[in-house]
């Protein structure tokens, strides 16, 4: 975790033993000046929804958060993942740790991630042209196969490095002094096609038993991590998880309050007698009550960690994933400008509870609220999820209640308890 996620551990959320082929989970939460997600004009993002426009989170930024918190938890042996392109660059450190040289180490590291059919990026080789969601061992893993295969893959090696080496050279033919690198669209056709030249650099042919052997190390095994989030690796053969969640674009319930807040900067070392700031600008600051909604499948999580786990581990570490997963989608705060706005804050109402009708309770939002809102749409979401008892009955679950002002816990449908303080 960052340097200033200083807060504790949450106690974990549990509605593991309640039945149900779903968990879904109903959260409000209230933030005060903050900058949780940005869009390309640095403001936050908002959405109109019924009657007004709302501050909103989307639910890619909360995807990072939740995995975020999945990585951070202390309270159980979770295995890592990483997100990045720089497979080969890892994979080629590894190498190097074992002793091989840099420049081959490097070669070597390219040639056994792309024999996994992960294309390298032509714009910089220690890079794969595609994002990789991977197990965090994976370039552990690579690089022990690229020494195990080392004499074996010379042939395969020097070709490889032929081809690194022509990309480099035509790069540099394309790219004059001074100017920035290639960007994709110097690589695109008319059509709007990619050209050749925008394909990345493919291994050479190798035994089968090697190509099987490197795309393992990508197989998400036993991360529960990994099987509730899912991934889109189609380079890789059987590298697809189905995700078993879904998470909504959080949004307020009540409408847009948004303010600026101009900043200056003073440089330590402006000579004397000059004034004024070395630097100023502007952030844009948003303010409300976010309702955030997700569900989990639990039968779509068991089915992907049953592939690699015995059944007796897969089960365990369903039940842990649903519980981060939960105990996450109520604590983990989106990072962007956290540090300068103090964003990380205790919701209001958690509501988590097992059903086999996963649904949103964002139609009950529809008409904003005016603030103070944590309270009243507390007690509108309530009032929603009882109704909805005689359609999408929830089957059991769990509710946690932190009011601003030591308001009575609004009525639940009789099936949610309300945990204890």
């Amino acid at each position: 975790m960052a340097l200033t996620d200083i807060a504790a551990d949450p106690r974990l959320i549990d509605t593991t033993d309640h039945g149900g082929n779903f968990v879904v989970v109903h959260v409000l939460t209230t933030y005060t000046g903050v900058s949780l997600n940005r869009d390309f004009t640095n403001l936050p993002k908002t959405i109109h929804f019924g009657d007004a426009p709302r501050m909103r989170v989307s639910a890619q930024s909360k995807d990072r958060a939740l995995r975020t918190f999945f990585r951070g938890y202390t309270g159980e042996t979770v295995q890592d993942t990483a997100r990045s392109r720089f497979l080969p660059q890892q994979t080629a450190r590894h190498l190097q740790a074992l002793g091989h040289p840099a420049e081959e180490a490097h070669v070597q590291a390219a040639l056994i991630v792309a024999s996994a059919g992960m294309l390298i990026d032509k714009a910089n080789t220690e890079r794969t042209r595609a994002i990789a969601y991977v197990p965090a061992q994976a370039p552990e893993r690579l690089a022990a196969l690229a020494t195990e295969v080392w004499d074996e893959t010379a042939e395969a090696r020097a070709k490889m490095g032929a081809a690194i080496d022509d990309a480099i050279a035509k790069r540099a033919k394309k790219s004059p002094a001074g100017r920035n690198a290639e960007s994709e669209s110097d690589t695109e056709e008319p059509s709007g096609r990619k050209s050749p030249e925008a394909a990345g650099i493919e291994a050479p042919k190798l035994p089968q038993r090697i190509v099987g052997q490197a795309a393992a190390a990508f197989a998400p095994g036993t991360i529960a991590e990994l099987a509730i989030f899912g991934r889109m690796l189609a380079e890789v053969p059987d590298g697809t998880v189905y995700s078993a969640a879904q998470v909504a674009h959080a949004f307020s319930v009540d409408p847009l309050a948004m303010t600026s807040d101009d900043w200056t900067a003073k440089d330590d070392w402006q000579d004397l007698g000059v004034f004024g700031a070395a630097g100023k600008g502007t952030t844009y600051l948003a303010s409300g009550t976010l309702y955030q909604y997700a569900a989990l499948d639990r039968r779509a999580l068991r089915a992907t960690l049953s592939k690699s786990a015995t059944p007796a581990e897969a089960e365990r570490l369903a039940r842990l994933g649903e519980q981060l997963f939960v105990t996450a989608l109520a604590y983990a705060t989106p990072s962007s400008a956290r540090s300068r706005t103090g964003s990380a804050a205790s919701p209001t109402l958690t509501i988590a509870a097992a059903t086999d009708y996963p649904f949103t309770a964002a139609a009950c939002f529809e008409s904003a609220i005016e603030a103070p809102a944590a309270v009243s749409a507390a007690e509108r979401l309530t009032a929603y999820l009882r109704r909805a008892q005689r359609h999408t009955p929830l089957a059991g679950g769990t509710c946690r209640w932190l009011p601003p002002a030591g308001e009575d816990c609004p009525a639940l449908p009789s099936v949610i308890l309300c945990e204890d303080d």
